[in-house]
């Protein structure tokens, strides 16, 4: 008779553990599923950002080769009489005009990229 009680609590405790398991389990796993999905998506759309920042860069700097504009301002610097480039440089204005000339075309870049540029 032993026999027989043993064998009903071990499927008592059998569908108590499938039970707690549905009540409690498959909430965790779910929970750890959209976890990993989360994480997996905002990986990807960082490496997408980042593919289309330098793609865009790339395209503007293209561009801005084939124009002549680094050549055009190079020339513009060099046609500034001499004492006043040794003025201009001693207050650093070929560092600012530098720092414009590289946010021009990174602005520029930015313009064309989805989600950034707006």
């Amino acid at each position: 008779m032993e026999f027989i009680s043993d064998f009903f609590v071990h499927v008592s405790m059998f569908f108590q553990s499938v039970w707690d398991w549905m009540y409690v389990g498959i909430y965790d796993f779910v929970k750890e599923v959209m976890v990993y999905l989360t994480k997996a998506s905002m990986y990807s759309w960082i490496q997408i950002q980042l593919f289309a920042i330098d793609v865009g860069f790339q395209v503007v700097q293209d561009i801005f080769v084939e124009l002549g504009v680094t050549q055009q301002v190079q020339n513009a610097w060099n046609m500034v009489p001499e004492n006043m480039r040794n003025t201009l440089t001693f207050f650093g204005i070929p560092q600012a005009l530098t720092i414009i000339g590289t946010a021009i075309p990174a602005r520029i870049a930015m313009r064309f990229i989805p989600f950034i540029g707006r």
